[in-house]
């Protein structure tokens, strides 16, 4: 699991983790709180040790799950190509071959792949930095979250 997103952004789904999931006891093996309850204790054996519980989903330490199961289920998968082609096209004029005239993306992926894929990388790095984009698992999402 590796996600990457400005601080702020991850505060916020950490709260939405909270408020989407229930404390769980592994050694009581059941949910011990309500959906979106923090209190930290099990009211059976008393543990404070507690996991979170998703319906649907499973039960697991922490909330990095939950957000890493939030961003996939409901936040929007970009085209990072088709952005990053966009970017270069509107920043640059097209390249002029003879007669011939093609856009500065096509001509880049076609004469150094290497280059263009090293450009988009570190476009999309400046792109989740500013809070644009969250980064999950090489994945680019819109950050949906309000």
């Amino acid at each position: 699991m590796t996600f990457c997103m400005t601080d702020e952004l991850k505060e916020k789904f950490q709260v939405l983790a909270i408020e989407r999931t229930s404390p769980f006891c592994y050694g009581c093996y059941k949910v011990v709180g309500n959906v979106g309850d923090d209190s930290g204790l099990c009211t059976g054996c008393g543990s404070d040790d507690l996991m979170r519980h998703l319906d649907g989903v499973g039960v697991e330490y922490g909330s990095e799950w939950v957000i890493e199961n939030l961003i996939d289920e409901e936040s929007e998968s970009i085209n990072q190509d088709d952005i990053y082609d966009d970017m270069l096209d509107d920043c640059y004029e097209s390249v002029k071959i003879g007669t011939l005239e093609y856009s500065v993306s096509h001509v880049l992926k076609c004469v150094d792949q290497v280059a263009y894929d090293i450009g988009k990388h570190e476009y999309f790095d400046s792109l989740v930095e500013d809070g644009v984009y969250i980064e999950l698992n090489g994945e680019y999402y819109v950050p949906d979250i309000e």
